[in-house]
């Protein structure tokens, strides 16, 4: 009997029951992955098989540049070049010998030109199926050059060693207006400044080059490569000016060199209608192609004292992003007496007092038990308002709070803008400390209406002093006036921003007059230019703070706020110094002249010229003329026809050398030295110490010595007004005839 070789129904039924599932698992098994990878990660899978198929290559976009108001380049982009090699192209010469050479020359070269590591280099021909190994970037094209040419001396490959285009930015103006201008970090983002505040607009957008590689990595000509144009970045136009800019940096820097401030001193200046800003900085500051080192001497001498690591990192981190900051905007201070312009110009428009109203000073006032002294040690009376903000009397300044009252001493605050930011287009911008309503005392506001208690940064103090003297307008203020793309087009362009009328042009003409008469007031004060109308208001605080922190009483802040021309103004400028140290402390000392110091030079460049009474033309130094090679006889007949002194020295019949030198300006009665002899020998003598002599005392000592006074300060001609700084130090040597500037003020609250 024969067996059977067809399957049994059994075994049919075991096949349907355990095969046919397995089977149809596996073919949903592979279904599933084939519909994952085709369909649901196709965009994955394409993107890892153009990884492996394709290389790209980013085309870095230049960033758009940065120039002041007048068009002169503050930043910009210059080409670069990352400098790299090609390992595959190397590996892919057939001498072994070759092939070692070239690799020993590149590697030399690169040494040499760029300073990397020699080693470093010859690890990276290792990666033999790349096309692209990097070895520097931000290379300078003279560098490229020299590297260019060394390798086509030594008949290395072509395209052994290639280079590709990058961008570096640069700033030409190196410290001016650094803070406002901010920096980028390595990879071009914008760091600080309008370099971070309008980064989108300068970084334009990369661009990509998209090649066809083959199963090693190599490239290979593919027909469809595409090129994607980088868009460069736009620029921007700022409303800075960089003339005004350096006026106000060297008075700052002056500033600094004189008083020693311990905290940095900043200073603003605005078009006082529009917001504008025209200069903005801090000193000590930093130079934007050097920004990690610290400039200030201060600050070194603090790190040279520290002898520990770690803790020498952690003072430099500090130190350094301390110095980057924008002092005018991203710093609280106690503003003092400059605020009274705004307690002073509220209570005008609310009428609770008017100008003509009497407030009496007799040195202390004393409020829910809690005394206020005023900055003078003698009382000042009875007086009308603009002798109260002249006197800038502390006492006086308390009753005109209370007669406005806490309510509308925080409505008028807040009008004023000072319970928020600006809205400035700067980055870090702080805002304000205050005492709201809720907490508002008798003791709060007789401390916060002559300008102690409430913090605000410099930028909300120049800006509420702006609408008090420009008609009632709380503008905005910018520093950016319009962006510009590659081709010219506008693409921004910055409108002046009023936000809200906050006194009447009535209050503010009044407030423009009280101010002008302080600056004016017996014969003028720290800030007076002889010719010009400003108006003007010194603050010296106690920088509460620091002095709770120190357990000192001693810290001040002295600053200043000016405006010309008075009765129409055009431009507002303040100065701030933060803790200035030595014997003097009162802004009306410390800023004021170096406000005064920054219109003189500004307010001709703007376009505004002096106009000088007949007695004050009549007091004019007078510009000496050369009277070298005339004769004796002559040149003395000329000096004194001038109102000039002569002072012969020699036997000679003819003048051989003078001093002063021809065109310097000297005072009215002062001496010539006229020498007459061929070869003569200058005479010289020891300057005298002046400091706390009037300005007649200093200019018969230097009379005695055959020396000239330059007088600076608008005070000089006022009672009371010392010497307090002179160009020579004591004990220098001069030339007899020298001209000594000797700096004379009067000191007041500030």
């Amino acid at each position: 009997m024969s067996m059977s070789l067809k399957p049994t129904s059994k075994m049919v039924n075991r096949l349907h029951l355990v095969v046919v599932p397995v089977m149809l698992v596996f073919i949903g098994y592979v279904v599933f992955h084939l519909f994952t990878v085709s369909v649901k990660d196709s965009a994955k899978y394409q993107a890892m098989a153009n990884d492996k198929q394709f290389r790209s290559i980013t085309v870095n976009a230049n960033r758009g540049s940065i120039y002041d108001c007048n068009g002169k380049i503050l930043a910009q982009s210059a080409t670069v070049y990352t400098v790299a090699i090609d390992p595959a192209g190397i590996d892919a010469i057939k001498d072994p010998v070759e092939k070692e050479r070239q690799k020993k020359v590149i590697a030399d070269c690169l040494t040499e030109k760029l300073g990397v590591d020699r080693q470093t280099i010859l690890d990276k021909y290792e990666k033999t199926s790349r096309r692209q190994e990097n070895i520097a970037t931000k290379v300078e094209k003279q560098v490229w050059d020299e590297i260019n040419a060394y390798l086509t001396e030594e008949n290395i490959d072509y395209n052994m060693v290639f280079a590709q285009n990058d961008t570096k930015r640069y700033y030409p103006q190196n410290e001016l207006a650094a803070a406002v201008i901010g920096f980028t970090n390595a990879e071009g983002d914008g760091q600080y400044g309008v370099e971070l505040q309008y980064n989108d607009y300068l970084a334009g957008v990369d661009g990509k080059i998209i090649s066809a590689t083959d199963a090693n990595g190599k490239e290979m000509p593919y027909k469809n490569d595409k090129m994607y144009e980088a868009q460069n970045g736009n620029s921007l136009y700022l409303t800075l000016d960089m003339t005004l800019q350096h006026y106000l940096e060297k008075a700052l820097e002056s500033t600094v060199s004189d008083f020693n401030p311990q905290n940095r001193t900043c200073g603003i200046i605005m078009e006082a209608k529009t917001g504008a800003i025209k200069a903005m900085a801090s000193v000590p500051g930093f130079d934007l192609n050097d920004r990690t080192t610290i400039y200030s001497e201060l600050d070194r001498a603090k790190l040279a004292a520290v002898t520990d690591e770690e803790e020498y990192d952690e003072l430099y981190a500090a130190l350094r992003e301390k110095q980057w900051k924008n002092k005018a905007i991203s710093e609280r201070y106690y503003p003092g007496s400059v605020f009274k312009v705004i307690t002073g110009s509220s209570a005008l428009e609310e009428k609770v007092i008017s100008l003509g109203s009497t407030f009496n000073c007799g040195r202390t006032i004393t409020v829910a038990g809690t005394p206020f002294n005023c900055w003078a040690n003698y009382s000042h009376g009875t007086q009308d308002f603009t002798a109260a903000m002249t006197n800038s009397c502390n006492p006086a300044f308390v009753q005109i709070g209370q007669a406005l009252g806490a309510e509308n001493f925080c409505k008028y605050f807040a009008a004023y803008g000072l319970t928020e930011p600006t809205g400035i287009d700067l980055p870090s911008e702080a805002t304000s400390l205050y005492v709201p309503y809720s907490r508002m005392g008798p003791v709060e506001l007789a401390s916060c209406s002559f300008g102690q208690t409430t913090t605000l940064t410099p930028i909300q103090m120049i800006t509420a002093y702006a609408a008090v003297i420009n008609g009632g307008q709380l503008v905005t203020p910018y520093v950016v006036d319009k962006i510009v793309d590659t081709n010219g087009n506008v693409v921004k362009k910055t409108e002046p921003n009023i936000r809200r009328q906050v006194i009447s042009e009535e209050t503010s003409a009044q407030m423009r007059q009280v101010l002008e008469d302080v600056v004016n007031t017996k014969n003028g004060s720290n800030a007076y230019i002889q010719g010009y109308k400003i108006g003007g208001k010194s603050g010296t605080s106690q920088n509460q703070e620091e002095n709770n922190r120190l357990n000192r009483e001693d810290i001040y802040v002295s600053s200043y706020c000016a405006f010309a021309p008075a009765d129409d103004p055009e431009i507002i400028i303040l100065i701030m110094v933060d803790w200035p140290t030595g014997k003097d402390y009162y802004g009306s000392v410390v800023a004021a002249p170096a406000v005064a110091d920054v219109l003189k030079e500004a307010l001709p460049y703007l376009g505004y010229y002096p106009e000088y009474t007949e007695e004050e033309l009549a007091q004019m130094d007078i510009t000496l003329p050369d009277v070298v090679e005339q004769s004796v006889a002559t040149a003395s007949d000329t000096l004194t026809s001038l109102g000039l002194t002569p002072v012969v020295i020699g036997s000679g019949e003819e003048v051989t050398g003078q001093v002063p030198a021809r065109g310097s300006s000297v005072r009215r009665n002062g001496k010539v030295i006229l020498y007459t002899d061929e070869e003569y020998e200058e005479k010289t003598v020891e300057v005298p110490d002046l400091t706390g002599m009037t300005l007649s005392q200093a200019n018969e000592t230097l009379a005695a010595y055959d020396l000239n006074l330059k007088v600076s300060g608008g005070a000089a001609q006022r009672e009371g007004a010392l010497a307090t700084l002179q160009n020579y130090t004591p004990g220098a040597s001069v030339p007899k005839g020298t001209i000594v500037e000797v700096v004379f003020v009067v000191k007041s609250d500030g």
